[in-house]
């Protein structure tokens, strides 16, 4: 190996360092107070951690049952990443998945036509919609200046109980559960092809592998993507590059609540077969990829690698749940305390980029 290429070989992997020691060590801290915990309840964490994750990643079945979980929030972390990196902090991935999935399945069940029509008519309808919610709080945000935060949040709501007066009432299947209200199940040569017949992974995997490509290559090779970049990390300098700032906040939300349609809509069609009131609620996928956006601070890659393993968390904490005394929640926990030691680090990076974007606009004014 010559000098030239040593060097390269060090740079490489002192940018990789760079890039994964802050999730590396909060989740090293997450584990620690996961392990603290658990001693409390009387158990060796040794062992449930063993347990947690050979029933996560290491047996095939529970592997498959990881990404079939991992699949939405994958999805989910990527709508996240493609409002925030230019600077809109959307918090409604939920109320968007909500919106888009629940109008891709009642196009499932009243549009007639050959599969493959109904099909992909249904998807491009739910990415429509879920689109069409998200800028909704980019319009208010350019025309009132409402924060696109709190309006994203509250749409959540929003978006949950227009899907549940619908469930319930004109849509509700009167065959179904009568507890849970639901819609009927959509036509069985719609549903996602599984990839084995073991488990419910299905090709919504596979879609979530190729958004995460798709994602990288607009990120990095596109003129939207350098724009929506650079829109994020410096306003000021986007506006005297001649970036419009008001299309790439209404681009980047609508691509960001097509995309969140996705990851409901691979639920639905690829393991659920129908709309269940509240099923991404109660789900929690919206949330743990915002989890997993900020544990790998807004990264593609990274953020394919933390939902998987959030998701492994989640699905090895239901099977220590049935075996000890330790209860699912406490994969929650670990969850939340590696997300809080990422997030305290990206407050100050927020606060530092707030006065640095505050500075330049005060020179801009002078």
């Amino acid at each position: 190996m010559n000098n030239d290429t040593r060097k390269s070989f060090i740079k490489i992997c002192l940018k990789a360092w760079n890039a994964l020691k802050q999730p590396i060590i909060a989740t090293v801290f997450g584990l620690l107070i996961g392990a603290v915990l658990i001693l409390t309840t009387g158990e060796n964490p040794i062992n449930i951690y063993n347990q947690m994750f050979r029933k996560s990643f290491l047996e095939p079945y529970y592997l498959m049952q990881t990404l079939t979980r991992a699949t939405p929030v994958i999805i989910c972390a990527i709508a996240t990443a493609a409002a925030w990196r230019a600077g809109n902090i959307n918090i409604g991935v939920e109320g968007q998945m909500i919106i888009g999935s629940f109008t891709a399945t009642a196009c499932a069940l009243y549009l007639s036509g050959p599969p493959i029509f109904v099909l992909t008519v249904s998807i491009l309808l739910g990415m429509m919609a879920g689109a069409l919610y998200s800028t909704i709080a980019a319009a208010l945000n350019l025309r009132f200046g409402t924060s696109i935060v709190i309006c994203t949040l509250m749409m959540n709501y929003i978006a949950n109980y227009i899907a549940s007066y619908f469930v319930n009432f004109p849509l509700k299947d009167p065959h179904g559960d009568p507890i849970a209200a639901q819609t009927a199940v959509i036509d069985k040569s719609l549903h996602f092809l599984k990839l084995s017949s073991r488990s419910t992974l299905n090709i919504g995997f596979l879609i979530a592998v190729g958004i995460t490509l798709l994602f990288i290559f607009i990120s990095q090779r596109t003129v939207f993507g350098y724009e929506s970049k650079m829109t994020g990390l410096n306003p000021v300098f986007a506006h005297y590059g001649g970036v419009n700032q008001r299309q790439v906040t209404l681009k980047t939300m609508a691509l960001s609540g097509a995309i969140a349609a996705v990851a409901g809509i691979c639920e639905i069609f690829g393991v659920k077969y129908r709309y269940i009131d509240s099923m991404f609620v109660s789900g929690g996928y919206a949330w743990t990829g915002l989890m997993a956006a900020l544990i790998a601070n807004l990264d593609p890659v990274g953020m394919f690698f933390a939902s998987t393993f959030l998701a492994g968390l989640q699905v090895g904490g239901q099977s220590i749940q049935r075996t000890s005394n330790i209860p699912y929640q406490m994969a929650t926990v670990i969850q939340s305390c590696i997300t809080l030691f990422v997030s305290v680090k990206l407050t100050f990076d927020f606060i530092k980029w707030k006065r640095h974007a505050k500075t330049g606009a005060d020179k801009e004014a002078d």
